[in-house]
């Protein structure tokens, strides 16, 4: 500034103050810092080296033509930085909006198409007279529905990248209340929970665990029980989320040793997708009466982490 300021007093010649700052202002103002630093160099450069080339003789008129040329290209370059800037923010925008129904539609989709999935094997199901096969199929269509909640929810979100698991773990316990109740059997269901906000693979594989668990829990624990409580609680530190399915029913583990010999509990499956997750699973018989199952796993997942397998 204080060379400007000089070399407009030697020159008797003011305009290069003019011609200088007003494209610098009007460049900073209109399209950010940078653009403001880019008009002031080429400016600068160019008011300096038009005034040196001017004799010392005076020849203000020429040097007043040649400001004025430097105003009219600096005000050109500064409209092509505008309009440019411009252009790119619609066209992110008009991207971004179209990434969100992309993303919004293929969850609709997935959705009705899981739905359509469960009505099949609900039908097929009546076909059989065994019980035992009947419940296999019945297990199936629980997975598949609560994959389909999963994705009505992230519908509902609008195309978000995360999902806040704490109201679809709600509607999941609840879904599952309703249908699984132990008859003549008067649960209480208890569902404490943080948000706690998830990518689509930790969602997948954290809702078909807490299926897991909680058909666990409905199905076993309350044989022969005027009562019972079931809790679903989801927490979440600095670093970790914490899902613990605790019921205060029969028990569905003997011993904590005998886990891996469980079988037809999907204590199997929730081991595997705990490792998917990159947790630790952990089940044990509650001293005062009933179950406490914990998974435990990392808030942000590894890059190296691959995809939800079944």
């Amino acid at each position: 500034m204080l060379l400007i300021g000089w070399i407009d007093y030697k020159t008797t010649d003011f305009a290069i103050t003019l011609f200088y700052f007003a494209p610098v202002v009007l460049a900073t103002w209109h399209a950010g810092r940078k653009a403001g630093w880019f008009i002031a160099a080429l400016c600068g450069a160019t008011v300096l080296m038009a005034d040196l080339m001017v004799p010392r003789s005076g020849h203000v008129i020429a040097l007043a033509y040649i400001n004025a040329g430097i105003l009219v290209l600096a005000s050109a370059a500064l409209a092509e930085l505008v309009i440019s800037s411009r252009r790119a923010h619609e066209r992110l925008k008009a991207l971004l909006a179209l990434k969100t129904v992309s993303l919004t539609e293929i969850h609709h989709r997935v959705k009705n198409n899981l739905q359509i999935v469960s009505s099949l094997l609900r039908l097929q199901s009546n076909k059989f007279a065994d019980p035992a096969v009947r419940d296999v199929f019945t297990e199936c269509r629980d997975r598949i529905n609560a994959m389909a909640r999963l994705h009505e929810d992230l519908y509902n979100e609008h195309g978000q990248s995360n999902l806040n698991f704490e109201p679809h773990l709600r509607e999941l316990a609840e879904m599952l209340l309703r249908s699984h109740k132990p008859a003549g059997c008067k649960l209480t269901l208890n569902v404490p929970a943080d948000r706690v906000p998830l990518n689509l693979d930790q969602s997948i594989l954290l809702s078909l665990i807490a299926n897991e668990l909680l058909l666990n829990s409905l199905k076993h624990a309350f044989h022969g029980r005027a009562a019972g409580k079931v809790d679903a609680e989801l927490r979440t530190t600095r670093d970790r989320v914490t899902l613990t399915i605790r019921d205060d029913g029969n028990g569905i583990v003997p011993q904590p040793t005998e886990i891996e010999e469980q079988r037809g509990t999907g204590i199997d499956l929730v081991q595997a997708m705990s490792r998917q997750l990159g947790g630790g699973f952990v089940i044990n018989r509650v001293p005062a009466g009933g179950t406490c199952a914990t998974i435990s796993f990392p808030s942000k997942t590894s890059r190296r982490q691959p995809g939800v397998h079944l």
